[in-house]
């Protein structure tokens, strides 16, 4: 039996050669052995996973779901100082995409990262808060004495 490509296929039940394509000439499995896989091979009693504890499961064998994003600080963070909260909405949605794709590593660096960012912006944020209230009181405390300092009261 041909397929539409005019190659011959085997009869059914028949497993085909060479991984199902046919054999070509000059063609065939390689000399020598298989090459190794990548990285290193496991240590004795360790899992093949690379030292994580299974899946969502991270090298102290903590839960990669218990990784902080710490989206709600960063989205109040806009109100005390908006760049650096922009940047900190940014990483915790990094921190989430990397929860997805199991990448336990940068996914607790992007929420140690995060978690810079939040605070950086809500001290500098608060700090400037205050100031304006302390510039308000005194300019308020100015502007009362210099009108009642003189002769009216």
């Amino acid at each position: 039996m041909t397929n539409p490509y005019g190659q011959q296929q085997p009869p059914y039940g028949q497993q085909p050669q060479s991984g199902g394509f046919p054999q070509q000439p000059g063609y065939g499995p390689p000399s020598g052995g298989m090459p190794a896989p990548y990285g290193q091979p496991a240590p004795y009693g360790a899992p093949p996973t690379g030292g994580f504890g299974g899946p969502g499961y991270g090298p102290g064998g903590g839960d990669i779901n218990q990784i902080k994003d710490y989206k709600g600080w960063a989205i109040g963070c806009i109100f005390l100082f908006w760049i650096l909260a922009i940047f900190a909405i940014m990483k915790s949605n990094e921190v989430q995409t990397y929860k997805m794709q199991g990448n336990y590593m940068m996914a607790e660096q992007a929420s140690k990262t995060t978690k810079t960012l939040c605070l950086i912006a809500t001290i500098v944020g608060g700090l400037s808060c205050v100031t304006v209230v302390i510039i308000w009181i005194v300019a308020i405390a100015t502007a009362t004495t210099a009108y009642c300092s003189g002769y009216y009261c």
